[in-house]
Parts: C-alpha cells; structure tokens; sequence
C-alpha cells in the first residue's frame, strides 16, 4: 500500500523531460528543405524537361536514402557514381518504352507488364533492409511509367521529357547531398564510436538514467558493427575491418560490466570501505582517462599514440586487498563480507581488462587512412 506520509519525489526539470535532439535529423530535414528551393528554382528560372519529376526525385532521394546508412546502407558514399549508372538505367528503360509504348495500349498486355515488374522488383528486395538508391530509382520510375498512361496514344517527347526530370532531380539530390553535410559510413562510425565512450563514462558517475544511456549504447554498438562493412576505401582492409569489429565486441561487452559494477560497488563492507573506496576511486579515474584518450585519438584520426595503463592503480588496489586480508578486519562479519569485495574487486579487473584489451585494439588500427572525407 502507499504512503501518503512520505515527501513526493523532486519534480524534474522540463528541459530534462524532452528528448535528446538527435542532430542527423535535423540536417536531413534542413538538406531536404534545400534540395526543394534548388529544385523549384530550376523550375521557375531555366523551365527544364520533366518538371513534375524533378522536386519529387532530388526530395524523395534526399530524405529517404539518408537514414538507413544505419541500417547497414551506403548514405552519400558514392552517390555521383550511383547517379551517373542510374542515368543509364532511366537512359535504357526510355529506349524500351519509346519501342513498346504501341503494345502497350492493350489493357491486358499493361497489366502482365506491371505485374512482372513488380512481381520482379519484391521478390529482388524482400531482404533488402530499408531503402536502398536503387529501390528508390525503381520506385520512381514505375510511377513515372504509370503515370504516363500508355493505354492512350503517349507522345515520344513526353517519355523523354519524363525520364529526363528523374535523371535533373537525381543529380540535384546527389550534389547537395555529398557537398553538403554528406552522410558518410566513417563519420557515423566516428559518432557512435564517440558516443559509446562517452555513455561508458556516464555510466561510471552514475548517470540517473542507467538504463536509457544502456540502451541507447546497445543500439550504437549495433550500428556500428553494421556500418564497418559498409566503408569503401582503399585504405579499408579486411584485416582493419576484422579490428574495428573486435573492438566494437570488447565494448559491447564493456558496457553490462560497467553497469554491474556501478550497483555493485554501492555494497562495499563498511569495515573495509575506508581502505578499499580510496583505491578503488583512483582507478576509476584512470578509467576516464583512458576513455578520454579514446575518444581524442578517434576524434583526431590518429590511434598511433600512447594511452594511459591501468597497472599502477591495480596493483595499488590488490596490496590494499591483501593489506585487510592479513589485518582479519573482516574476520568477525559474515562470510558473505569477504566474498562481497573479492567480487566487487573482481570486477573491477574484468572492467580493466577490457579496457586494456580496447587499448590494444585501438594501437594497431589505422584510421588515418579512411577516416576523413577522401574521395567522391
């Protein structure tokens, strides 16, 4: 039953109830708002062929093929090439239109067609995560070819004209897209990276919401190991991608151990917490240093550096161990005392060794050689 006797809980901030703005949004709204004034401009000023496909392509391509480089697409990798092979798909279907436009004004034979399209097109991408370049040209071009009625007498210049618009928005759509604000599988790996250490080291103060930021590091973490494969640079190996992913598993594992040792660190032995909280919170500096050099070598795209050691502070904390061992204060509580601080310092050497192991991993990658913006 409640009590109605004790105080209420202090009442939260307001800015503190909304959630975090995630910035990714936010410039793919204000590149979508941009690619629309671009497009309508072109319209209004230089009357270009297809201008009902043009703001429908360059928007539709903007929003939509951004977001699922976090479901293991490509972003703006390659998009001038994707748009230069497209226009030679759009090139080829307004060839095989123009030579079967006439067959087509036969209700039966247009239906066989859309259904073999899009038959071809489901069966092709049920495993397909999201939306791909592709799956959008294709989207776009069977309602192009929809929309132009081939049931009727359909004039030649109007396929053209039609196709042509999707190939104007396309380019549009791939020109403010990589120039400006270009979503980039290295950069989103660099941002989860960064974010992964930062929510560790929340974890470590004791952030009021544990298990929101263990979420939101979970979901980082699988991102991440989804957008390793997706980096098309020369200077990506597999042997590099075989370290990034090994990393990425020592984080993953990383977190839950934090988040143990945080709820359990708060059941020390009273006798032993004057000896042992001293040491044990020396460590856990050296455990935001470490991180903190993480997140700087990541930052500034160089891993070849030295990092801080966490062996002074643990060998600080098992003389301290064995210093209440052999001074028996332990001896006249429980048994379960003892084994409370062997196993919290435990794991405090589990959470060490993963860090250590990070530190590792980190030394022998190269980022430096596919980390920035290096080619189109």
């Amino acid at each position: 039953m409640p009590r109605f006797d004790q105080p209420l809980p202090e009442a939260k901030p307001y800015w503190d109830l909304l959630p975090q703005i995630d910035w990714f949004w936010v410039r793919v709204g204000i590149k979508g708002g941009l690619v629309g004034v671009i497009a309508i401009t072109l319209l209004k000023w230089i009357h270009p062929p297809g201008p009902s496909a043009i703001p429908l392509m360059a928007w539709i391509q903007t929003v939509l093929t951004r977001p699922f480089v976090r479901a293991g697409g490509t972003g703006d990798q390659r998009v001038f090439q994707n748009s230069f092979f497209g226009s030679l798909v759009l090139i080829g279907c307004t060839i095989v239109l123009l030579l079967t436009t006439p067959f087509l004004a036969n209700y039966l034979v247009i239906n066989l067609t859309l259904f073999v399209i899009l038959f071809s097109l489901g069966f092709l991408t049920a495993r397909t995560p999201g939306i791909n370049f592709w799956i959008l040209l294709a989207y776009l071009g069977i309602s192009v070819f929809v929309g132009l009625n081939p049931q009727e007498p359909v004039a030649s210049q109007d396929i053209i004209d039609s196709f042509i618009g999707l190939m104007v928005g396309m380019f549009v759509a791939a020109l403010v897209g990589r120039l400006i604000w270009p979503v980039l599988p290295q950069r989103l790996l660099k941002d989860n990276l960064l974010d992964l250490f930062a929510g560790i080291q929340a974890l470590l103060r004791e952030d009021p919401y544990p298990e929101k930021v263990q979420a939101r590091l979970i979901i980082r973490s699988v991102e991440s190991l989804l957008v390793i494969h997706r980096i098309r640079m020369h200077g990506y190996s597999e042997q590099e991608m075989a370290g990034m992913r090994a990393l990425l598993r020592e984080l993953q594992a990383l977190v839950p151990q934090v988040g143990h040792l945080v709820s359990y660190r708060k059941n020390l032995p009273p006798a032993a917490e004057p000896l042992l909280r001293p040491e044990l919170g020396r460590l856990e500096n050296e455990f935001h240093q470490m991180l903190n050099a993480f997140a700087e070598a990541f930052r500034q795209g160089d891993c070849r550096r030295d990092y801080p050691t966490l062996k002074g502070a643990l060998h600080a904390m098992d003389e301290t161990v064995q210093q209440i061992r052999q001074s028996g204060i332990l001896n006249v509580h429980k048994v379960t005392e003892p084994l409370r601080m062997l196993d919290l310092v435990g794991r405090y050497h589990l959470a060490a060794d993963h860090l250590g192991e990070c530190s590792r991993l980190i030394r022998g990658l190269r980022i430096d050689r596919y980390w920035g913006d290096y080619a189109l």
